[in-house]
């Protein structure tokens, strides 16, 4: 039993999670030129380096930004090639953007 509630509050997270990052776009940095900084944020990969682990923190650091009132997101650049983390500048922009 506590197996299964662990399974639905872990989907019901990750439901919340994608929710609320949806409206946070990736970006350049001449999208978001004219944009208003807000934060930067950043994200642990949850099991080592998989491509799913990475889109997970992705999808966190994204939530992140969109708790913030960020519309957009520039990534920063990896210097790794084991990558354990994502981060990246968060960023409210207008809708011309």
């Amino acid at each position: 039993m506590k197996a299964l509630s662990l399974v639905v509050a872990t989907a019901v997270m990750s439901i919340c999670i994608s929710a609320n990052a949806r409206g946070v776009q990736d970006a350049d940095a001449a999208k978001v030129a004219d944009c208003t900084f807000i934060k930067d944020v950043s994200a642990v990969t949850p099991s080592g380096y998989t491509r799913t682990a990475l889109g997970a923190a992705m999808e966190t650091a994204r939530a992140e930004a969109a708790k913030a009132g960020a519309t957009h997101i520039v990534w920063n650049k990896v210097d790794s090639v084991n990558v354990t983390s994502v981060s990246g500048k968060a960023y409210r922009c207008g809708s011309s953007k």
